[in-house]
């Protein structure tokens, strides 16, 4: 005949919850169903540092784990990842604006450029012109040197041309002195090419590429220790890569920027297929 545990813990003369506790010291540990998906976060957070339980659940479906994004973020907590915090963004202010919105409606038509600033390990100062399309968020393309003229910046824009298959419609460009000169002016109106420039002090009028050099700083600069300017455009050539074909990008739905390209060009050419 059995009885209650509440009437058997007053007879031994012990509570409930010291009867319950020392049941659950004695039991055998159950198996942890997300073994292999905790596991798999903890190397995630160590890789992508700036990454969050978001792009985390994106990437262990596309993994082969199945799980919902709530499950995702429960690990995420347990095992105590978080996002390493970022340094502050810089700002420059720079003279005379001439604000000219053009919002890409394909790919190739906007081309956003700015400069980022970064040294090597003697402290000597390099800078990072970089391009970025502003429909499909892809890394079109940089330049790293110590110094970066208005002609240095023709010369990127002509070869990203010919690899990528023509020119952009639009620069969009602060007022700094490289992209105010006459040298770019002169190739832009030669090339029918709009430069669309924000007013001084407003980075966010050129935020498609402020997003990007803080992804970029989170990412590479505030990580690496490089030589010299040819160590980091190697560098930054092996991440814009993965940027590039990995890297989800939440405003395009969670898809890398290189991915959404090929989408919106099938796509076109389907839209096309029918008309015909």
């Amino acid at each position: 005949m059995g009885y209650s545990v509440r009437f058997a813990c007053r007879v031994v003369g012990v509570s409930r919850a010291a009867y319950y506790n020392a049941r659950k010291r004695h039991q055998k540990p159950s198996a942890d169903k997300y073994a292999a998906l905790r596991s798999w976060l903890v190397t995630f957070a160590g890789e992508y540092r700036r990454w969050g339980y978001r792009r985390a659940w994106v990437k262990a479906r596309q993994a082969g784990f199945t799980c919902g994004r709530d499950v995702v973020r429960r690990l995420w907590r347990q095992e105590g990842l978080r996002v390493f915090p970022r340094k502050a963004a810089k700002r420059r202010c720079l003279p005379v604006p001439t604000p000219r919105t053009q919002p890409a409606a394909c790919p190739g038509q906007v081309w956003a450029l700015d400069f980022q600033f970064d040294s090597d390990y003697q402290g000597k100062t390099f800078k990072i012109c970089n391009v970025i399309d502003e429909f499909t968020r892809e890394h079109v393309g940089f330049e790293v040197a110590r110094s970066i003229t208005a002609t240095a910046v023709i010369d990127l824009l002509e070869n990203l041309a010919a690899v990528r298959g023509g020119r952009p419609r639009v620069l969009r460009m602060d007022n700094g002195p490289e992209f105010i000169s006459h040298e770019l002016t002169q190739w832009a109106a030669k090339q029918d090419t709009i430069e669309a420039f924000i007013p001084p002090g407003m980075p966010w009028h050129n935020g498609f590429v402020e997003s990007f050099h803080n992804r970029l700083r989170d990412e590479l600069l505030e990580d690496e220790m490089f030589d010299d300017p040819a160590h980091a455009s190697h560098c930054l050539r092996l991440w814009s890569e993965r940027y590039n074909t990995h890297h989800p990008h939440s405003s395009l739905g969670f898809i890398p920027p290189t991915e959404y390209a090929n989408q919106w060009h099938q796509t076109q050419e389907g839209t096309q297929t029918n008309r015909s």
